[in-house]
């Protein structure tokens, strides 16, 4: 599990800093665009070896939490989705993983996984199209 909080369940704890910072020395930490609990990530041990990203942490009781602001809906077959106050975005880059790799597209990771194009703005209400 990622995000910015060092409560217990968080596995990966990520800050922001101010960029352009030169030396540990100058490093800055500013608002945070991370949510305290950003994301799990599920990956198989086994073949075939998927990886699956779930926008939102979960707490100590394994509940799925989302912030107050998170934007939340409720899908066509009745589950509940919704995506981080920040967001969790990806980016596969054009090439695959190799040097002469160019940057792909951004997208949005939802609650249930489900991928979105980006929202007009990272915190808005309103979710993108699914992908």
């Amino acid at each position: 599990q990622v995000g910015r909080s060092t409560e217990s369940p968080i596995d990966f704890v990520v800050t922001d800093t101010i960029s352009g910072s030169q030396n540990n020395d100058e490093t800055q930490i500013t608002q945070s665009t991370i949510s305290r609990f950003a994301c799990r990530i599920v990956c198989d041990r086994s073949p075939p070896y998927t990886a699956r990203i779930f926008a939102a942490g979960f707490d100590s009781s394994k509940n799925i939490f989302l912030g107050e602001k998170a934007a939340k809906w409720k899908n066509p077959d009745g589950h509940m989705d919704g995506l981080t106050t920040n967001g969790v975005l990806v980016m596969h880059p054009k090439g695959g993983f190799t040097e002469e790799s160019k940057p792909g597209i951004w997208r949005e990771i939802s609650v249930c996984g489900d991928v979105y194009t980006l929202r007009e703005t990272r915190s808005a209400q309103q979710r993108g199209k699914l992908v």
